[in-house]
């Protein structure tokens, strides 16, 4: 069987995969001449698409909604104003869209029967054309020569109580005909008095009615703000809805799962929706179980009305046939990023006019319904007519990848050239340096075996390299809630007041403690083990109020990690039985290397900080200082600047009302930074307070040239001749070490072996490693194990009695200065978790006096000390360098 049709729906939405369909489409269209491609939506740019595809036709298929009222913020505060008046009860014909135009047959109609009673006073004709239908496109049609309207032709002719129904109707008494003249201006020439009084008095209405309008909006503009959902007013309409009206489901936009939550909390604890006799209240959610969505479309007992919350889920990819009226908040959740600076900001952003004419339809799919836009008529008129497609906003390392799967030959650049909407070069470059940095693509950006593995999985590259590692290092189940929690979003919640924020920031710290502390991703993998574990003990309510978690984030992470599990079950790199696939779950050490895989590189060093109270800085591998988030676990770390900068991994760099900020972040270890770093250089250590501040003036281009010249096998032998030579490592050119020379060939090796584990897994993920290779996996794990937490010596200082307590109840707190980032576990927590949290104990051993400071193998591998870092270049010393698998055979990866 050949294809013959290949259908694209929806296409106006413009999803960065959509948009890289097309032009390998359009590429394919001249080698199969037989094959028709049909691109649909309601609301397409038809003229650019068309262009797109070298002018191929557009066919305009009339629609087939029923009629839909649209009211505006202006309406809907004029209507909850009058609370006695039934708002459903008249029609307001100026602002319902018709399913269809009028054909040229009932045009001409129309115009004849104008024609007869304009010059022969016939108007039954016409009259009759009125009141066949109840469509205002004919109460408001102009004749196709003259201009004339029905209302005009009533007016002249003194048909008081034809012109009151026109007006009652909505009718547009402001239309003039191609003389320039009004209803008002005809009745005036024909000297119908009663009928210019008719209509004088119905502007002024109309007048006071708009001033009344702008009157409620400006005062209601002013009491909140418009960038948030108004809870409360939804609730009001709701019930006004109810009041007015007892059958017809109501759908309500809303931006994302935050909005849902609490709109159907606020619902849930007032009248009359708490009645679950009365009142069923569904949520719609991309992430919610396939269950619990098809749970929206089944109609409700009689005498039971129906509430769907949803995302912009509902505007295309559902139908609720059920649906009478719509509320639509105007918001989506909506993710932007700029190439120029690397950042990303995930915010509420206003909808476009298509988003808006296809929330309206969803009212009218199956009968006439009512649409309540919750923004102004000036607002939406000042909405763009088009969302950003994705491709130009957000970070494209995905895509990029997919490009290279589908044409391992294709330059990435070029290819993306031919979309629709190209991205700006910037974003593609960052994408292939992201991409070549997890060893996805070598340098000319060609496929390796591991990028190949990584664009299998449904999930950041970043991420997919996180669960190979973690697979290996027999801890898959952190892993997983980590892939899920980047993937959607963090459980915790943020309560209104200042003391409950300190609580909840307190609680926060205190699970990331049960694995080291100084980390806000593993405080989500605490939360998750024991919020599992409170589920099946029967305290999930306790657990959740104690430690400010959410619980529907909480079991919409469970049924995503599901749904990731089968896929790595599927693509063989796991078997079906995962029971000893995270053997290693509890280790601390090993979790942070986990943890540094899926991050890498976004790596930083926490800059010491000059007075107390101010903000916490890092520095990134660009040389760009970042604020850490308010909200961060390590944001009051303090740490003694004779022991080094500690090195930090995070997420992404947002920007925030406050600048730029590194939100969720942890303090690692040096060892699995050197063990998955793409560069690592080695110069002796020897004479660096000496040189420092010429060193420093090194330019970037200078330290290449040096290392060309002294890559040699000469001045290899002379750093790395003696076992005990105190040498310095590099760490993608910017981050400096000191260890002994037999631990850096130590370390060489194990990071060869590292590539060589990867390969094998990656093209045979089922098969059993070989001993050799499983020794080293058995030897990293190892050092992982015992030294994978981070070096932090605090700054001691005496505790302030006078200090708030920020821990939760049943807390207690180890007096160990400033040490933010760790707090005592609480008798209740570590009952649920493994060995009681026998962890905890573990990673606190070295911290009584110091912090953590895990005795360092190698002896002296020391962390990179703030002026050594900050010269931020290539040491200038004569050093060799090597890239991850560029010895030894090992591939890069």
């Amino acid at each position: 069987m050949s294809l013959i049709d290949l259908l694209s729906d929806e296409i106006h939405e413009r999803d960065r995969f959509s948009d890289m369909l097309l032009p390998i489409i359009r590429d394919l269209l001249p080698a199969y001449p037989h094959l028709r491609l049909i691109l649909m939506s309601a609301t397409i740019e038809a003229e650019r698409f068309s262009k797109y595809f070298s002018g191929c036709p557009i066919i305009q298929v009339p629609g087939l909604t029923y009629p839909v009222k649209i009211y505006y913020l202006e309406d809907v505060l004029s209507i909850l104003r009058s609370d006695d008046h039934n708002h459903l009860a008249t029609a307001s014909l100026n602002s319902m869209e018709e399913a269809s135009s009028l054909s040229e047959e009932y045009k001409a109609a129309l115009d004849e029967s104008i024609n007869l009673a304009v010059y022969s006073d016939e108007l039954e004709p016409l009259l009759e054309l009125i009141s066949t239908e109840n469509n205002h496109k004919i109460y408001n049609y102009q004749h196709s020569l003259t201009g004339v309207s029905p209302l005009m032709v009533l007016a002249a002719k003194g048909r008081v109580g034809d012109v009151c129904m026109m007006l009652s109707f909505g009718v547009d008494y402001l239309l003039t005909d191609n003389n320039g003249r009004s209803a008002l201006d005809r009745a005036r020439e024909e000297n119908q008095l009663h009928i210019c009084e008719i209509i004088k008095n119905h502007m002024e209405k109309d007048m006071s009615k708009s001033a009344l309008e702008g009157d409620l909006l400006n005062k209601y503009l002013a009491s909140i703000n418009p960038e948030l959902i108004d809870t409360v007013l939804i609730e009001r309409l709701l019930k006004k809805i109810c009041a007015d009206s007892s059958e017809g489901a109501i759908l309500i936009f809303l931006p994302g799962w935050d909005d849902i939550h609490q709109t159907r909390e606020r619902l849930l604890t007032s009248e009359p929706f708490r009645d679950s006799s009365k009142f069923i209240i569904h949520s719609l959610h991309s992430m919610i179980p396939t269950l619990e969505q098809k749970k929206v479309f089944k109609h409700p007992p009689k005498g039971v009305r129906k509430i769907v919350l949803s995302t912009n889920i509902a505007e295309t990819a559902v139908t609720i046939e059920d649906v009478v009226y719509v509320i639509d908040s105007g918001r989506m959740k909506e993710k932007s990023y700029d190439p120029y600076s690397n950042v990303s900001t995930l915010h509420a952003s206003w909808i476009s006019k298509a988003s808006a004419r296809q929330r309206e339809g969803r009212a009218g799919r199956c009968q006439p319904g009512i649409c309540y836009h919750l923004y102004s008529k000036i607002r939406a008129a000042s909405m763009p007519d088009y969302q950003v497609p994705e491709i130009k906003r957000m970070p494209i390392e995905e895509l990029c990848l997919q490009v290279k799967l589908l044409d391992p030959d294709c330059r990435v650049v070029e290819f993306l050239q031919k979309t629709l909407d190209p991205p700006v070069f910037e974003t593609v470059r960052n994408a292939i340096i992201v991409l070549q940095d997890i060893g996805a693509l070598t340098e000319d950006e060609q496929l390796t075996e591991l990028g190949k593995k990584l664009g299998a999985l449904p999930v950041h590259p970043s991420t997919s390299k996180m669960l190979l590692f973690a697979i290996l290092m027999n801890c898959l189940d952190p892993a997983l809630t980590l892939a899920c929690a980047a993937d959607y979003r963090e459980p915790f919640l943020l309560p209104a007041t200042p003391d409950e924020k300190k609580k909840a920031a307190a609680a926060k710290v205190e699970l990331a403690s049960l694995y080291g502390g100084y980390s806000d991703q593993l405080a989500v993998v605490a939360a998750f083990e024991c919020w599992k574990r409170a589920k099946f003990s029967g305290k999930e309510m306790h657990f959740c109020s104690t430690y400010y978690v959410s619980s529907s984030t909480m079991n919409m992470l469970l049924h995503m990690r599901q749904r990731l599990l089968s896929e790595l079950v599927n693509a063989c790199f796991i078997p079906e039985d995962t029971s000893n696939c995270s053997l290693n779950a509890q280790d601390p050490g090993i979790l942070r290397a986990v943890l540094m895989a899926g991050s890498y590189p976004m790596v930083a060093r926490l800059l010491p900080r000059v007075k107390k109270n101010k903000k916490a800085i890092v520095e990134t591998a660009s040389g760009s200082k970042v604020c850490l988030h308010p909200h961060s676990s390590i944001f009051k770390l303090w740490f003694k600047t004779s022991a080094g900068s500690p090195i930090i991994v995070f997420d992404e760099i947002t920007r925030g009302d406050g600048g730029l900020y590194v939100r969720n972040s942890s303090v690692v270890s040096p060892f699995p930074l050197v063990l998955l770093a793409v560069e690592m250089a080695v110069a002796p250590a020897a004479d660096d307070e000496d040189d420092s501040d010429e060193d420093s003036k090194v330019s970037g281009a200078e330290v290449d040239a040096m290392d060309m010249k002294t890559s040699s096998e000469q001045n290899e032998i002379q750093i790395m001749s003696s076992p005990d030579n105190v040498v310095t490592i590099v760490v993608d050119r910017w981050l400096k070490f000191q260890s002994t020379a037999l631990d850096v060939a130590q370390i060489y090796c194990l990071r060869e072996r590292l590539a060589e584990v990867m390969l094998f897994k990656v093209k045979s993920p089922a098969a059993v490693l070989p001993p050799a290779l499983s020794a080293s996996v058995h030897a990293i794990a190892c050092i992982l194990s015992n030294h994978g937490l981070p070096h932090i010596s605090v700054v001691e200082e005496s505790v302030d009695p006078q200090a708030p307590n920020l821990q939760p109840a049943g807390t207690n707190s180890l007096k160990l200065g400033r040490m933010d980032g760790l707090i005592s576990p609480s008798n209740f927590l570590r009952s649920l978790m493994p060995n009681n949290g026998a962890q905890f104990s573990q990673s606190l051993q070295n911290t009584r006096g110091r912090g953590l400071a895990p005795a360092p193998l190698p002896p002296n591998f020391h962390g990179p000390s703030p002026r050594a870092a900050s010269q931020h270049h290539n040491p200038k010393k004569p050093s060799f360098k090597r890239r991850r698998g560029s010895a030894g055979g090992g591939p890069r990866w």
